[in-house]
């Protein structure tokens, strides 16, 4: 089997405006997705917001590397997993578990339930492993049905490879799981240094067969008040830049 991430194709998704104000990011777009019209979407999504979503994303060309926004959108990624029909393995970069039920909302998917519910329904989903998972949570999900192994840092990253059972793999990155002074969120933080991440990163890459990655943990910011977060905006762009380049180098 070849290893390395199986297509470069960049897409962007306009859930909340995140990236128009990251210019250079934007100039490696492929695609960009018009979302911010979908209501029912922020946080908890309803099953019509969903339906909508997936019917939007069908449309891509490609399906490689894909920026999701706020943290607060980051049960897309249950979308895009949706769609892989053969056994892999999720590697869930974040700083929470995001494998909560949601207690009392029948038919919402959220950004705290996504990852149970994509342990539950997917078949082909072998394994979820999450890596920079803070302490508060360093407990094994039930609702993932014992798919889920929690890495609380990323250490050597060769050892990362030795608890993944399948060749092929997702990523998913929420930038919560860095230091601040590498991103900034609009959720508590963990202290990854994004070096850490990205030798990660360059490691699947090289050693696995990647089918996708997504990125979220963009800081939501209004438009009035874009001048106020300058600084926090460029970080965050600048880790971006930083994973695509690295996956798209490795």
């Amino acid at each position: 089997m070849i290893m390395g991430l199986l297509h470069h194709d960049v897409t962007l998704l306009n859930f909340g405006d995140a990236y128009p104000w990251q210019r250079e990011l934007s100039g490696f777009a492929d695609e960009w997705i018009e979302l911010t019209d979908i209501t029912e979407a922020h946080l908890f999504c309803s099953h019509e917001a969903l339906t909508e979503i997936g019917h939007r994303l069908s449309g891509r060309t490609s399906r490689g590397i894909t920026y999701i926004g706020s943290g607060n959108y980051h049960y897309v990624t249950y979308l895009l997993l949706s769609k892989i029909n053969r056994p892999f393995s999720l590697v869930l970069f974040d700083n929470h578990t995001d494998a909560k039920l949601t207690d009392g909302m029948s038919g919402l998917l959220s950004c705290g339930s996504w990852v149970a519910e994509a342990a539950a329904r997917f078949p082909h989903l072998r394994q979820v492993l999450i890596v920079g998972v803070c302490a508060e949570q360093n407990h094994s999900p039930s609702e993932s049905l014992g798919k889920t192994v929690l890495w609380p840092s990323v250490g050597e990253p060769q050892k990362l490879l030795s608890v993944i059972p399948t060749e092929d793999v997702y990523i998913s990155i929420d930038k919560d799981v860095l230091d601040r002074s590498f991103a900034v969120t609009n959720w508590d933080h963990g202290n990854m240094h994004l070096r850490e991440l990205l030798a990660a990163l360059q490691t699947l890459v090289r050693q696995k067969n990647v089918l996708g990655i997504d990125v979220c943990g963009e800081l939501p910011v209004p438009p009035a008040e874009v001048w106020r977060y300058t600084d926090q905006l460029r970080l965050n762009e600048q880790a971006n830049l930083a994973i695509l380049q690295s996956v798209l180098c490795a």
